[in-house]
């Protein structure tokens, strides 16, 4: 330990004798400053003294990065919410209107049905005449397919025969009226009434529908079905004839308009018949379907007043049905 020393001393000597020795001065950058000179040397020793101590690494901080501020966000817009309209109500459905107490259920006709329809029941061809018929009861001049008129539709019990009841008719037309002529056996005429009780006397029945497409399913009547009665005249043919509507009720009463004229026979009565298109508030068509029944009424009370029985030329016909109720077609040639 003592050598240590020594040898300590002795270099303290010789380092102190270097610096004042003469020479040119050092060049700058070779030695540190005075100023460090010592920190110089007790750096040496303390480094001689620690050699087998580790100096820590200078941990040089290193700059957090410049931290990019959040964009601003933009607001979520406002939205307006719109009160949801209140529930509807349920509407009630109308109730369904009742059928007339005549009538049953109605089918409905389907969508896909050709018009124009035609009723299954029999059928009667009017034809077009170019010359227009005298009404006289004189049926001499018509030359037309002659239809039976022989169905019992009411008072069977009181019809005995064809010869207390039968009849044909002729059926022609142009644009201005309907023409009938009809040849009627009847052994005993009796009519003995007018007016909307015509039908309690011996006299004739024009059902017609003039909208079968319409209505062609309804089994009751509608404002285009009709019923014309006629009265060949009263107490006997010919005096005072006449013509009542009784279908549609909303128009019923006399018809004026009609032309009539009937003459007695050995065995009957024969009648003409010009009824104007207006009476049916219709304009005919050629080539046209028509709901039809042709009819005819009986009464043989002597002076009574009574519908006993009645022919059709439709065995179907039931009056307040015109699905019951024949064909009608107006033929021009």
């Amino acid at each position: 330990m003592k050598h240590r020393w020594i040898f300590i001393a002795s270099a303290l000597v010789l380092i102190v004798s270097a610096c004042q020795l003469p020479g040119a001065a050092p060049e700058p950058g070779l030695f540190p400053t005075p100023d460090l000179t010592m920190t110089a040397i007790y750096a040496v020793l303390f480094e001689t003294q620690v050699t087998d101590t580790a100096i820590p690494a200078v941990v040089t901080e290193t700059p957090l990065p410049t931290l990019t501020p959040f964009p601003t966000l933009t607001p979520f817009p406002t939205f307006t919410f719109t009160p949801l309209p209140p529930t509807p109500t349920s509407t009630s459905i109308p109730t369904q209107t009742s059928l007339p107490p005549t009538a049953t259920a109605t089918r409905i006709p389907p969508t896909n049905t050709p018009r124009p329809f035609i009723r299954s029941g029999a059928s009667i061809t009017a034809t077009y005449l170019g010359v227009r018929p005298d009404i006289n009861g004189s049926l001499g001049e018509w030359n037309l397919t002659k239809y039976t008129v022989s169905s019992v539709v009411f008072g069977g019990n009181l019809w005995d025969n064809a010869d207390d009841l039968s009849a044909r008719v002729q059926v022609g037309w142009d644009t201005s009226n309907l023409y009938l002529a009809v040849e009627v056996i009847d052994e005993d005429y009796e009519q003995n009434t007018s007016g909307v009780n015509l039908f309690r006397g011996d006299s004739l029945e024009i059902l017609l529908d003039t909208n079968i497409a319409a209505d062609f399913y309804l089994d009751y009547f509608t404002p285009d079905d009709f019923q014309l009665g006629i009265s060949p005249g009263s107490p006997v043919p010919d005096e005072d004839p006449e013509a009542y509507l009784w279908y549609p009720t909303t128009i019923d009463g006399g018809r004026s308009q009609v032309e009539i004229s009937a003459v007695r026979t050995d065995d009957g009565y024969n009648v003409e018949v010009a009824i104007p298109w207006s009476v049916f508030e219709m304009t005919p068509l050629a080539g046209q379907h028509y709901g039809f029944a042709f009819s005819v009424s009986d009464n043989d009370i002597d002076g009574g007043i009574a519908q006993q029985s009645m022919i059709s030329n439709v065995a179907s016909r039931i009056l307040a049905d015109p699905t019951t109720w024949g064909d009608l077609l107006l033929y021009r040639p």
